[in-house]
């Protein structure tokens, strides 16, 4: 078993600054498809009063009446435009696919990667992969979420300073593609006879 990976080329930060944030950040984001779930965790910040920005597939035909404070962009974001907005969230959502009994995606790493603050679903193996509250924050439930939001919102230097050692260690653990692919590389060779 080989762990989720990042694109050393694609997922890296990028420039925060007021033009890419008013083109692809804010103050909370997700990026990612439609899920019912994931509708009700965003709905209950939304209510509680702080904004939230999605970028992702078939958002607007399951959400048709969102609150003001949700923004549906509609379109999925790739390449360049995907880091550029990660970067310029001050608080990056990682929602896990229920169907799929995740417990970790590449989203998790991806968002680390650019040096984003992740407040992801607490598992497992987003604890084995990243320090809570060092190098990520995780949630277990929908007030946890509100709370960690509000407190991060009010905390911009210690959420970009959470960002900065989830990078730190995606680079010192080996998250990203090559490495990934050098140790499996690693392994068939050592399992292959001479």
């Amino acid at each position: 078993w080989v762990g989720n990976a990042y694109s050393e080329a694609i997922h890296r930060p990028m420039p925060r600054n007021a033009e890419q944030r008013r083109a692809f950040g804010g103050a909370i984001g997700f990026i990612g498809d439609y899920e019912h779930d994931r509708m009700r965790l965003i709905e209950s910040l939304a209510r509680n009063g702080l904004s939230v920005r999605i970028w992702g597939p078939n958002w607007a035909t399951h959400w048709r009446r969102p609150p003001a404070n949700v923004r549906i962009e509609g379109r999925s974001l790739v390449g360049d435009e995907y880091a550029q907005a990660i970067s310029n969230f001050d608080i990056n959502l990682a929602f896990l696919r229920k169907a799929a009994h995740d417990e970790i995606t590449t989203r998790s790493m991806e968002i680390p990667a650019c040096g984003g603050f992740m407040l992801a679903e607490r598992t497992a193996a987003h604890r084995a992969a990243f320090s809570e509250g060092v190098e990520a924050e995780f949630f277990s439930s929908g007030a946890e979420l509100l709370e960690k939001c509000r407190f991060y919102l009010e905390q911009p230097q210690r959420a970009r300073a959470v960002g900065a050692a989830a990078r730190a260690r995606c680079l010192r653990d080996g998250y990203g593609n090559r490495a990934r692919i050098q140790h499996m590389l690693a392994l068939v060779e050592h399992l292959s006879p001479n």
